[in-house]
């Protein structure tokens, strides 16, 4: 009986080889908002004393200035002072396997 057990004892106290893996980089890093005005809406502007909601999608470069602006949501008004405001925006670009590239960043604004 107790040749039955010997070779379990010695598979259950044979060293264990354990390889750890560094975690790799995601592949797709999308842009971090570093900077935005707030939109110029003083006495005198368009979009004085107008209250709402604008959502815009900003393709932000691989250089992390904002490129074209697209007005997903809001009043006119209101979209125009914000899209100056996202014009002036500055990000940390977006990447895929570690290069730099052009994303979309959703910007939302209250007025």
């Amino acid at each position: 009986m107790r040749s039955a057990w010997a070779p379990l004892v010695v598979f259950l106290a044979a060293p264990v080889s354990v390889t750890l893996q560094a975690q790799s980089m995601p592949s797709v890093v999308p842009p971090r908002l570093i900077s935005i005005p707030n939109p110029d809406c003083r006495s005198g502007k368009s979009c004085h004393r107008t209250h709402g909601q604008v959502r815009l999608i900003v393709d932000v470069l691989p250089d992390g200035k904002v490129g074209e602006i697209r007005v997903e949501l809001g009043d006119p008004v209101l979209a125009e002072a914000a899209s100056a405001a996202a014009q002036q925006a500055e990000f940390v670009a977006g990447s895929y396997l570690g290069k730099p590239q052009n994303m979309d960043y959703v910007l939302r604004f209250s007025f």
